[in-house]
């Protein structure tokens, strides 16, 4: 099950999965950037890319945002493959970007409900069969913006924050299983990418590299992350970002200071944030730290990213 799949990211990992010789269910319900007008001709066309390689594939149109929807959605994947699906990949979302102050309840909802409903949800809808098989692979598309930070970005980046606590909390959970769950924060230039406008000179000039990083660089990662040969790596954070592959730190106590008698406000000024300020972490959002150009991907001439 491919959430998101009839475009950008998830469209080359639905062909990536297809190829490798999954059933692909490109669930994607063919909406604008902003949510609006869908269109299930995405999916359909993804689904038959991957039929014409010689694959096995449908489309799913369902919003699946809702414990229903959701439900629906797998028990139709599960009807056509004769079997419940084994491998989530999701990659579903909208932008509506805007200062937290400025943006609408509307576009919260929006945004949180494309990137953080519709993965909590089709989650639950495949986790009791996932627990009773013993075997599973889930992969969350999550942004760098909800690790570090985006300005203008407040809503996107609480959806991605939050699929990283569940990457944790699920893998935690089915630690003992062979059901593995990892986090991918992928840079490539997508529509996403595109919808961005250039208001400053750091933007300007990450926008002019951003082409460099495609899609199709990020979907083996996430492929691979999909097989058997991924069995015990599970609650990582991934990059992609065209030729690199990295690995991320999370979130760990690094300095600590103890006053046995307790704190107070004059103790955490004096002795607590002199000990604890060399440690504090910047206010670098995501584009001070990956601003910079991609490495690409060396391809040969005529040949498709």
């Amino acid at each position: 099950m491919v959430s998101g799949g009839g475009r950008g990211i998830g469209r080359s990992v639905a062909l990536a999965l297809g190829a490798a010789g999954h059933a692909v269910c490109v669930n994607d319900t063919g909406v604008a950037v902003d949510g609006t007008a869908p269109d299930p001709q995405p999916a359909e066309r993804c689904a038959e890319d991957i039929r014409a390689a010689g694959g096995r594939a449908l489309a799913i149109d369902v919003d699946a945002r809702t414990p229903e929807a959701a439900e629906q959605a797998i028990f139709r994947a599960a009807e056509w493959a004769g079997r419940s699906p084994t491998v989530l990949v999701h990659a579903a979302g909208t932008l509506r970007d805007a200062m937290a102050h400025k943006a609408a309840a509307d576009d919260w909802a929006e945004v949180l409900g494309s990137h953080l409903s519709v993965g909590v949800e089709l989650t639950r809808a495949m986790l009791p069969d996932l627990r009773a098989g013993g075997y599973g692979r889930i992969v969350y598309l999550g942004g760098a913006a909800g690790l570090v930070g985006s300005v203008g970005q407040a809503a996107y980046a609480t959806a991605k924050a939050g699929l990283f606590g569940l990457t944790r909390a699920l893998a935690l959970e089915m630690a003992g299983r062979d059901v593995c769950v990892n986090y991918v924060a992928p840079f490539a230039y997508t529509r996403m990418t595109e919808s961005i406008p250039p208001v400053t000179d750091e933007l300007r000039e990450y926008l002019r590299h951003a082409r460099r990083a495609t899609p199709a660089d990020v979907a083996p990662l996430v492929a691979w992350l999909c097989s058997p040969a991924a069995a015990g790596v599970s609650g990582q954070l991934f990059g992609a970002r065209g030729a690199e592959v990295s690995i991320w730190s999370q979130p760990r106590p690094a300095a600590t200071v103890v006053a046995t008698s307790g704190w107070d406000a004059a103790g955490l000024d004096a002795v607590a944030r002199p000990a604890l300020e060399p440690h504090l972490v910047p206010l670098e959002s995501e584009f001070d730290l990956f601003g910079g150009p991609p490495v690409a991907v060396e391809r040969a001439s005529g040949d498709e990213p």
